[in-house]
């Protein structure tokens, strides 16, 4: 046999990432949430502890403000998000806040519970204890590497 070089980090973590999403979305569907663009989930993320702005999520999305805006549109019209009249400040009337409605906190349960179901179907493959050893490690290497806090996710 041909000894196989180690694979870079970078691939196994999108190999990885790539893996959880498409089961995430699987499971979804036999849930009741079919057909979820993997965007909404940057949204609900990012609205899960307080309104945020159309533009947040632009920046958030490395998108256009105008792209953003027909992303929330199509959240808006599923129930997942509602856009209030004023910004989340208060300070300029031409930026809406953007809100959780109750489906839309219902469909981020759903997505948690299914990333603790994954997550302990690679704990039965690898053991609880190296999948926590993961979880930490690379948690203390993000939050280094990102000046002390963990960013916001968003697409790549």
């Amino acid at each position: 046999s041909v000894p196989v070089p180690p694979v870079p980090l970078a691939r196994l973590f999108a190999m990885a990432g790539r893996y959880l999403v498409e089961r995430l979305h699987q499971r979804l569907a036999d849930r009741g949430w079919p057909d979820i663009p993997p965007a909404t989930g940057y949204v609900l993320l990012a609205a899960r502890t307080g309104p945020t702005t159309g533009g947040e999520i632009a920046q958030l999305m490395r998108t256009s403000k105008q792209a953003a805006s027909k992303l929330l549109e199509a959240m808006e019209r599923r129930g997942f998000v509602e856009r209030g009249a004023a910004g989340a400040d208060g300070a300029d009337g031409r930026m809406k806040s953007v809100v959780l409605t109750d489906q839309g906190r219902e469909l981020l349960t759903a997505v948690e519970d299914i990333y603790v179901e994954l997550e302990s179907d690679w704990a039965a493959l690898m053991g609880r204890d190296t999948l926590e050893l993961i979880r930490t490690s690379l948690t203390g290497a993000l939050i280094d590497a990102y000046g002390g806090a963990l960013p916001a996710i968003g697409p790549s």
